[in-house]
C-alpha cells in the first residue's frame, strides 16, 4: 500500500487550515487516502518518509512564516543536511497582495523543497485574499495529476 497523501498547511488566520481539509475530503472521495496536519505538529525531516506532499502556505505580515510555522521553515533551509529526492509535492500560497512580499511564505517553502531534491507536481499557485476560485483551480489540477480519471 502507498503511503498516504499528505497535507500539510501554515496558518495564522486558520484559512490555510480549513483548504486542507477540504483538500483531504476532496482527495479521499477520490479514493485516496490522506494525512492532514499542521506544519507545527509535523517535523520536516518525516518528509523524507512521505511519497506525495501538498502544502497550503499562509503568509504572516511582510513575506514571514505564520507563527507556528517558523520551525518547520528553518529545517528545509539546509538542504545538505535534508534531502527528499523521494517527494513529490505541490505549494498552495496565500496572502495579500497588499504586502511587498506577496505569499512570501508560500514562495520559500516552494524553493526551499526543490533546493531539498524534492520534485514539483505542480507550478505553484499564489492566491490573494479572495481565494476560493483561485483554490479550486488549484485542487482541480491535484486531482487530475494524483486520481487521474480512469
Amino acid at each position: 500500500m502507498s503511503a498516504p497523501v499528505l497535507v500539510l498547511y501554515a496558518t495564522a488566520s486558520g484559512n490555510a487550515e480549513m483548504l486542507a481539509h477540504a483538500t483531504t475530503e476532496r482527495l479521499q472521495s477520490c479514493g485516496l487516502a490522506t494525512q492532514v496536519a499542521n506544519v507545527a505538529d509535523f517535523p520536516a525531516p518525516r518528509l523524507a518518509e512521505a511519497g506525495v506532499a501538498l502544502l497550503i502556505a499562509s503568509t504572516w505580515g511582510e513575506g514571514e512564516p505564520p507563527p507556528d510555522a517558523v520551525g518547520f521553515c528553518a529545517a528545509l533551509a539546509d538542504p545538505e543536511r535534508l534531502r527528499l529526492d523521494g517527494l513529490a509535492y505541490a505549494v498552495l500560497a496565500l496572502g495579500s497582495s497588499s504586502y511587498r512580499d506577496f505569499c512570501g511564505c508560500g514562495r520559500r517553502l516552494d524553493e526551499q523543497l526543490a533546493r531539498c531534491g524534492a520534485r514539483r507536481l505542480l507550478p505553484r499557485v499564489e492566491c490573494d485574499t479572495k481565494f476560493k476560485a483561485t483554490f479550486q483551480t488549484w485542487l482541480d489540477q491535484v486531482v487530475d495529476v494524483l486520481a487521474p480519471r480512469r
